[in-house]
């Protein structure tokens, strides 16, 4: 099988793995040189190179990280619409999104996406359990669940020597969140579906912000089937802006705290690398790793890796869970829904649950590094034999030849 890769993401390497060929494919640009802030006509000025590309290849579908292969192409001389490429050129489009769609689409007005997600012939693969009910919930097509992943590549598979590793815990991630910084601001009312639904969680954890806006407290009107396209553009858009309050304590609850907790626990025996916490909390913290390579070994030479997923998930996994357990590492991690459907807790990683259990598993890790060898290579198992891209593409594959989907049903983008 010959596959059309767009030049964002880990798709061209799992395709190697796999034994499938791959063309890359040119993605819209930004100046920020963020994929996601790509606009309209960046999108329109990368659709002629696309199809161009499709034509002189023979590409029997389309894959793409966080929806960065969608572009388009003006239609007739005459017709104001756009067309989507892939449409136009017959092919079906796999997104894997790992991130929202509001986050994934941040350059493009949400009316234009929302048309777009109504293509039968573009397939979304959403990382999240919680998301993708939510977008299956609103009508939206073709929707599935496929969780992250780590990149194909060559790894380490030799057992971590504990006297080699640092005598730290560390924690690998950004600040992602302005709602708390010094001066930041928002309306009130603005925050009430996000507070209502923390609120809830409180009691019933497994209740997700959709069950809870849409279900318990119908704090707005649902899509009906007569609603036109415009009107249901108005509503979801309605109700993702009502979602971020709710993620902004997503990233508190999940991961800010954590972290806040133990730089005053532990001090510099808490290692912690990534941008914005200088910003928003004043804590100390390294920049990024500026190579893969640097990156793997970290959490090799690190005794106990943390890992704390965004605010961006209710139920999911981040990429981080099978990049620190392919590269070997020991992963202590929060008790996400998810979890347990990827790996086997306290055997293939180690789970808390709160500020006190987490401190307890360090201090108990720490003094035992025989066992955190043993689960550390168990974990390594795991994820090279099920979690890489590659296994995520079959299951991709696989659906695919279970669905036989219609390349042209939807309507030009106006």
């Amino acid at each position: 099988m010959n596959l059309g890769v767009f030049s964002h993401g880990w798709w061209k390497g799992a395709c190697s793995a796999c034994g499938h060929g791959s063309v890359l494919l040119p993605v819209a640009q930004h100046s920020s040189g963020n994929a996601y802030a790509a606009d309209l006509n960046a999108r329109i000025a990368t659709g002629p190179d696309v199809a161009e590309a499709l034509r002189d290849s023979e590409v029997d579908l389309l894959i793409d990280t966080g929806g960065t292969g969608l572009s388009f192409i003006p239609g007739s001389p005459n017709d104001p619409n756009l067309n989507l490429v892939h449409e136009a050129q017959g092919k079906t489009l796999y997104s894997h999104f790992i991130d929202p769609l509001t986050t994934s689409f941040q350059g493009l007005p949400w009316g234009v996406v929302w048309q777009c997600l109504k293509s039968r012939s573009w397939f979304k693969a959403v990382w999240d359990r919680a998301a993708a009910a939510e977008l299956q919930s609103f009508g939206v097509p073709n929707v599935v669940h496929l969780p992250m992943a780590a990149p194909d590549r060559e790894y380490d598979t030799d057992p971590v020597d504990p006297s080699t590793c640092r005598s730290v815990v560390s924690f690998v991630g950004g600040q992602n969140t302005t709602f708390f910084a010094p001066g930041a601001s928002a309306a009130t009312a603005s925050l009430l579906p996000g507070v209502l639904a923390h609120a809830v969680r409180g009691d019933l954890p497994g209740m997700t912000f959709h069950d809870i806006y849409r279900e318990m407290y119908a704090l707005d009107e649902p899509l009906h089937d007569g609603d036109s396209i415009e009107e249901q553009a108005r509503k979801t858009f309605a109700y993702f802006q009502a979602k971020l309050f709710f993620h902004a304590g997503l990233y508190v609850r999940n991961r800010d705290r954590f972290v806040i907790f133990l730089k005053r626990k532990l001090g510099d025996a808490f290692h912690l690398v990534g941008g914005g916490w200088d910003r928003a909390y004043r804590l100390d913290s390294q920049p990024p790793y500026p190579t893969t390579e640097g990156y793997l070994n970290h959490f090799r030479t690190t005794a106990i890796n943390l890992n704390l997923v965004s605010g961006n998930a209710e139920t999911g996994l981040n990429m981080r869970h099978f990049e620190i357990t392919a590269a070997g590492g020991f992963l202590l991690c929060y008790d996400q829904p998810e979890l347990a459907d990827h790996f086997v807790p306290e055997k293939e990683c180690v789970v808390f649950r709160n500020e006190h259990d987490l401190l307890e598993k360090i201090r108990y890790y720490l003094s035992h590094p025989d066992e955190r060898t043993a689960i550390a290579q168990a974990g390594q198992r795991r994820t090279l034999a099920q979690h890489l891209h590659r296994h995520r593409l079959q299951t991709l594959l696989k659906t695919a030849a279970a669905r036989h989907l219609p390349s042209q049903e939807q309507p030009a983008v106006r």
